[in-house]
């Protein structure tokens, strides 16, 4: 099976072109669904209940992610990865730290 070739960013329909510059908006704010995880741990200086495996492999495929993003050119990938990463290795810095 053969998978088409990808489309052009940014896209030619209105609809699609629409959609890409939303994403942009999304790879951005996505990531910020972390900020009360951050807050949590660093303000109380606790990590209790949280768990390290889990947030270290959600880094480890944020990594994979960030380098398809990459290689593939593709900045919505790229962008929301890059800043899940920045979180994420600020969120394993608390849990060892607390």
């Amino acid at each position: 099976m053969r998978l088409a070739a990808p489309e052009p960013f940014p896209a030619t329909t209105s609809a699609k072109r629409l959609l890409d510059y939303v994403m942009y908006g999304v790879a951005i704010v996505a990531p910020l669904a972390l900020v009360p995880q951050i807050v949590e741990i660093y303000s109380t200086k606790s990590s209790e209940g949280v768990s390290l495996l889990t947030w270290f492999l959600l880094m480890c495929v944020n990594v994979l992610w960030t380098i398809y993003g990459a290689v593939h050119k593709d900045i919505h990938i790229l962008l929301a990865n890059a800043l899940f990463l920045c979180f994420h290795l600020v969120i394993i810095a608390g849990l060892l730290l607390y």
